[in-house]
């Protein structure tokens, strides 16, 4: 945030990302009475020759990957896959990589990393018996009638994660025995596999159809038995797996509700592939967001429909919480909002780029981080490393009455 306002009428080809808020700059960057600490964790179902992603065979063994920073005071406030792992973006090892975000209050005189009175949560991950095959917004509206059930049990909900599993029995006419990292490249380790994504791309361009060309030879390389393609071939339970993530609290006084907000967005394919798309965050969500509600998660189906109409939209739900006890301030009335566009770059199997640096610059000014939305739009960067499209929502107790201002069109760098 060390630059000045963009001109809205720039083209984002090269540029990092945008920042949108329902605040002028000068007040964003205003002190209040809270301050965060983040802490970034990035996990891959894969191996990584960086020590500093942890290697895990199932999300679900993230509760206990995290579990030394509870006792430290922090909370994992959002988890998120870094690219949304749809069709042939399944065979990316990027696909495989998440990133858990935990936060606590900033240790000083007056704020301890537990509030008094309160007891430290503990992590919850649960699978849920749903697949990609029936997850639609019908299916949505049921999962939140699912957690409402559990916020009365002191359950708080963080999101909803899902986990992929490449086809295991025959590549290139070899059985792999469940060799994950033999399936999506023969014969390559995990990082040679993805430095074979970043080779021959436009310098400073947007490059979808050439990752598109890419992935279709990969995925060709991957026969199952019956001579289809792995990528085509859903086996339903095996596929994919759903699975909901909690901070449970003793204390079951403590109660959250849920309910739905509309999320829709304007898709250009290229193809059956989405290449772009836009929406206007403000709009869709400042007035949640001045009711007091906290942005938790979202839910979109993201596979594209079978057929010859490709809709030129997509429609999905945000969910939103309404806060409980023990949320710093919680007896504010409305919250202000910030929505980050972050073009996240992916330097082999590693995190390069992304938006770690102003998470930690905006936690000095008391903007909590609630949700991360990962899309399936990738292209390369300058340099040919892939890049994919995040979409970061943070929050914070409106200060004064911004309830009628107009929300910020405008952007940062």
């Amino acid at each position: 945030m060390g630059c000045g306002l963009r001109k809205p009428e720039d083209p984002d080809d090269s540029s990092p990302g945008k920042i949108f808020s329902t605040l002028k700059r000068p007040q964003v960057e205003t002190k209040t009475e809270f301050a965060y600490e983040y802490v970034l964790l990035d996990f891959t179902l894969q191996a990584s020759t960086n020590p500093e992603v942890i290697k895990i065979n199932s999300v679900l063994e993230i509760v206990t990957k995290v579990e030394e920073y509870y006792h430290k005071g922090y909370v994992v406030g959002a988890v998120h896959s870094i690219i949304q792992p749809v069709g042939q973006r399944k065979h990316l090892s990027a696909s495989y990589l998440y990133r858990v975000v935990l936060w606590r209050l900033k240790l000083n005189s007056k704020h301890s990393a537990t509030p008094s009175g309160h007891r430290r949560p503990k992590l919850v991950i649960e699978e849920c018996p749903l697949t990609y095959e029936t997850q639609t917004n019908d299916v949505a509206k049921e999962l939140i009638e699912k957690i409402n059930v559990a916020a009365k049990k002191g359950m708080k909900f963080v999101g909803f994660i899902s986990q992929h599993h490449p086809p295991f029995k025959w590549c290139n006419g070899t059985n792999q025995d469940g060799d994950i990292e033999s399936i999506l490249h023969v014969g390559h380790s995990s990082d040679e596999n993805c430095k074979s994504w970043n080779e021959g791309t436009l310098s400073g361009q947007s490059s979808e159809s050439g990752i598109e060309e890419e992935l279709h030879h990969e995925s060709g390389q991957c026969q199952m038995e019956d001579g289809s393609s792995g990528s085509t071939k859903s086996r339903k339970g095996e596929d994919s797996k759903l699975y909901t993530i909690f901070n449970v609290f003793d204390d079951e006084s403590t109660c959250w509700t849920y309910q739905e907000g509309i999320l829709s967005m304007k898709v250009t394919r290229k193809g059956s592939v989405i290449s772009t798309l836009e929406a206007d965050w403000l709009e869709l969500t400042t007035f949640y967001y001045k009711q007091g509600l906290s942005l938790i998660d979202s839910f979109v189906y993201w596979e594209t429909p079978k057929g010859d109409h490709l809709p030129k939209s997509l429609e999905g739900i945000f969910i939103y919480e309404e806060e409980g006890c023990g949320v710093p301030g919680s007896s504010r009335k409305g919250n202000d909002a910030i929505v980050v566009e972050q073009w996240t770059v992916i330097e082999g199997c590693e995190i390069k780029t992304d938006y770690g640096p102003l998470l930690h610059t905006l936690a000095e000014f008391g903007w909590l981080l609630t949700s991360v939305l990962p899309t399936p739009v990738l292209r390369h960067d300058s340099e040919g490393n892939l890049a994919t499209k995040q979409i970061v929502f943070l929050q914070r107790p409106a200060m004064w009455n911004s309830s009628a201002q107009i929300p910020e069109k405008s952007y940062f760098d």
